[in-house]
């Protein structure tokens, strides 16, 4: 495979906090969009970038920028993680990934 070529699946996922009749809060997901895009490493400029703001990030993925919705969160591999940052490079928009402890089942309303 080419090394700009799309070689992960992701789906973007927009989630919003919701209070349930018992006052608990529960995520709830809004939307979701499936994307194919380029996974990049993580260079260590960037790796001490985000050590500076005290997140670390733990993946890099590039999409074309026209299909990037302004979600905060994607799912990757069965794993939720959080868009912590977005560089836009042309025709791409680089999306830096931090791994989060939300679990698929912590999601009311998610349809597989």
């Amino acid at each position: 495979m080419f090394p700009s070529s799309p070689n992960i699946k992701l789906k973007l996922l927009k989630l919003d906090n919701v209070r349930d009749n018992l006052g608990n809060n529960r995520l709830k997901l809004i939307s979701s969009r499936n994307l194919i895009g380029i996974n990049k490493s993580v260079t260590s400029k960037e790796y001490y970038e985000s050590k500076k703001y005290e997140y670390k990030v733990d993946l890099s993925i590039k999409v074309q920028s026209f299909l990037y919705d302004g979600s905060k969160y994607a799912l990757v591999n069965d794993i939720i993680y959080s868009i912590e940052r977005t560089y836009l490079a042309g025709q791409f928009i680089e999306l830096y990934l931090v791994e989060t402890k939300i679990k698929v089942s912590d999601i009311n309303d998610y349809v597989w």
